[in-house]
């Protein structure tokens, strides 16, 4: 199957430009410079890679609209799927939550595996247009990580582990005053928090450093990529470092994105901390990173739409970026952090994931979305 566009602003690895872009067979054959003579005519607008998303949380709010209520997995997958779609993103790592110092029903092992089985039936039924994966966030201090380990780790959609470590008092809860205030703010007592936290501080304790080296050695051994979560320190980076991570997601301080940059990890910022115009957990703003040359990749966290947003909000002031270097933020970047080398640039050989783009008031519009050079939405 063939198909072709032209006078579009072609965003390659390099650069950008008016040109046309033949597709086959669901790659992309031939880029060319100028208008071009056949295929849809983008009228000047944007094409771009589809958006790569390595760590998102939207899935679980499909599975379970309103608390205790939870939706068929299937339905929710495909629900989730045309959502991301929408946004312009074209390949999805559902990121969900292995072990928990706050358990809850929608977290179950059980509940875990009906979610990403109903996610792989939907994918193999040809019922999603993005290409799903899984990321699982491994909380460390979690008694029961291991076991919820041995159920999860080899299913086949596994594309990324990372190790977490919610604590208050660090990492992303360092500042522990407040997030003390948060617990009694929703109706604990001041006692109650100290007796919680004392409990937490001692399953860290009991459970950390040992699960952190257990879930590495099954990334290690199933060749999977490891990312470390929330880093503060330099200690915390080495220490992951070390272990094997590659990735540096969402590091709280400069301080621990520079460690990360030395060490040679890719550093992940969240997305809605740009757009926002800094974290809601008062940590590091991802646009002080940037400014600092210190940001490899967005990923959405918990606002996919936020990723296209990034990538034009990198061109315009204080930042300044081109569009290619912008856009690479959210798609190569991303995509080879996790080792998809056949995505998220706009080549010949590359798979034809792509977005066309319009700017609207301000904010980029996605006016249409191919996967595969398949159109999706």
């Amino acid at each position: 199957m063939e198909l072709a566009f032209r006078n579009a602003r072609v965003v390659t690895g390099e650069d950008d430009f008016i040109g046309s872009v033949l597709v086959r067979d669901g790659v992309i054959v031939q880029v060319d410079r100028g208008g071009g003579e056949v295929g849809e005519d983008f009228e000047g607008d944007v094409l771009m890679p589809g958006v790569v998303d390595l760590h998102t949380d939207s899935l679980e709010k499909h599975y379970f609209p309103r608390p205790n209520i939870d939706w068929n997995p299937v339905s929710a997958a495909v629900t989730h799927d045309g959502c991301g779609l929408s946004v312009g993103v074209t390949t999805v790592l559902n990121s969900l939550t292995l072990g928990s110092f706050n358990p809850s029903a929608a977290r179950s092992t059980d509940n875990l595996k009906r979610l990403v089985d109903g996610l792989h039936d939907a994918q193999t039924q040809g019922m999603l247009r993005a290409d799903h994966k899984i990321h699982w966030r491994c909380e460390t201090t979690a008694d029961d990580l291991r076991s919820r380990l041995e159920v999860m780790a080899d299913h086949p959609m596994t594309s990324l582990f990372s190790l977490m470590d919610h604590t208050p008092g660090q990492r992303q809860y360092r500042n522990l005053e407040k997030h003390m205030a948060n617990w009694q703010a929703n109706g604990m007592s001041e006692a109650a928090a100290l007796d919680r936290l004392a409990q937490v501080r001692e399953r860290q304790g009991r459970n950390a450093e040992g699960n952190r080296t257990h879930v590495a050695e099954m990334a290690r051994d199933r060749l999977i990529p490891l990312a470390s979560h929330d880093d503060e320190s330099l200690a915390h980076v080495d220490e992951a470092a070390d272990l094997g991570a590659t990735v540096a997601e969402f590091p709280v301080t400069a301080e621990a994105a520079q460690r990360a940059r030395e060490r040679g990890m890719v550093v992940v910022m969240g997305g809605p901390n740009l757009i926002r115009g800094g974290s809601y957990s008062g940590n590091v703003p991802a646009a002080e990173l940037a400014e600092a040359e210190l940001l490899d990749a967005f990923a959405s966290d918990y606002v996919p739409r936020s990723l296209v947003e990034c990538a034009f909000a990198m061109t315009r002031a204080p930042f300044g970026w081109s569009l290619a270097r912008a856009a690479a933020l959210v798609t190569a970047a991303p995509a080879r952090a996790v080792g998809l080398s056949d995505r998220g640039e706009i080549a010949a050989g590359q798979r034809a994931d792509l977005l066309r783009v319009r700017l609207a008031g301000g904010l980029p519009l996605v006016r249409g979305v191919w996967t595969k050079g398949v159109r999706a939405a």
